[in-house]
């Protein structure tokens, strides 16, 4: 009989990477991805939960980017390879399945826009139809383009002399200068650009300053108390309801969730135990996979879903079936045979 530690291990070994595991990581990216899944599946209303999981996944990302690039100095050719084997495989599968679909099927005229998609332009070329109006199931791309996007800026960073041992600045900068086009774009709507909520300087705030501050962190010695993390998170969350102030979510949520991710090593041992329960951290070691085609199921099933309760939970199963059935077939073991080769 196979054991969940098996499972586990097996789904965590990817070959040769940059960073070793963390458990409680692996926990923070499956409550990151189940918030997504429960705010399609069964929306909350007055609650942007999904919004708030994918935040929850960028800064994260801003804060191993960080480590990666500025504390251990991995190459640049390494952390290209290493980025381009974790996403876009399984990213080119899926992107290539839905447009061909699109095109036999008469679906949308949206395939005719392949190329801006694969190479994570598509968040501003064309300017219509909107990403969340292309009749087809790739609205969530918009955050992979912001995800691909930061990874080349940070990585260009590294190339700056100047800001060597110092890169916490830059970061909050253009982090702090994200927040500011936020309030800009709501001040006066009239300067906004086409669609800007979707685009990399309005929501790459998360991940700048998640990426700034594990710096400030590391090199300045912060250390907080093991109930503060907690509080943060709660603060964090907040911030995405309905009745918070209207500039919570691109001001106050950054700052409240860059904190408490970079400060998970400092939670008391049981929150820790929780978030590196292995069904979590299994539902994180998938997150990928599952984000990214779970969007069929959110897209052609969600007029299903008031006219029957248990629509979302099924919708649920088959997201995370088909998201566990690409990582064992195509995400992990190309990412496995491309690290390691590379």
């Amino acid at each position: 009989m196979i054991s969940l530690n098996s499972v586990v291990e097996n789904a965590s070994s990817h070959g040769q990477s940059e960073l070793q595991r963390v458990d409680y990581l692996d926990g923070w990216r499956g409550l990151a991805i189940a918030f997504v899944l429960v705010s399609h599946f069964y929306p909350i209303e007055g609650f942007n939960l999904g919004r708030f999981g994918v935040d929850v996944f960028f800064v994260l990302s801003g804060m191993l980017m960080s480590n990666i690039l500025y504390v251990r100095r991995v190459p640049l050719a390494t952390f290209y390879k290493r980025r381009f084997s974790r996403v876009f495989p399984v990213f080119f599968v899926f992107l290539s399945l839905v447009c061909l679909g699109s095109l036999l099927f008469g679906l949308s005229e949206e395939h005719k826009n392949y190329f801006y998609s694969l190479f994570f332009l598509r968040a501003y070329f064309p300017p219509e139809p909107y990403l969340w109006n292309t009749g087809l199931p790739i609205g969530h791309i918009w955050s992979l383009n912001v995800e691909e996007h930061c990874y080349l800026a940070l990585s260009l960073l590294t190339l700056m002399p100047l800001f060597r041992q110092r890169e916490q600045w830059p970061l909050l900068l253009l982090g702090g200068s994200s927040i500011l086009l936020n309030y800009l774009y709501t001040a006066y709507p009239n300067i906004a650009s086409l669609h800007s909520n979707l685009k990399t300087e309005i929501v790459a705030n998360h991940l700048l300053v998640s990426a700034g501050y594990f710096l400030i962190k590391r090199r300045f010695g912060v250390r907080v108390p093991g109930w503060l993390p907690m509080l943060t998170f709660g603060l964090a969350a907040y911030c995405y309801d309905a009745d918070a102030p209207f500039y919570a979510p691109w001001l106050l949520s950054p700052l409240l969730l860059a904190f408490t991710v970079n400060h998970l090593d400092a939670l008391p041992g049981l929150v820790t135990d929780l978030l590196a329960l292995k069904p979590l951290r299994l539902l994180g070691i998938w997150s990928y996979s599952i984000y990214l085609w779970q969007q069929l199921f959110y897209f052609y099933g969600k007029p299903v879903i008031t006219g029957f309760p248990l629509a979302g939970l099924i919708l649920i199963c088959l997201s995370i079936g088909l998201g566990v059935m690409s990582f064992y077939w195509l995400e992990n073991p190309v990412r496995r045979y491309l690290n390691n080769r590379w």
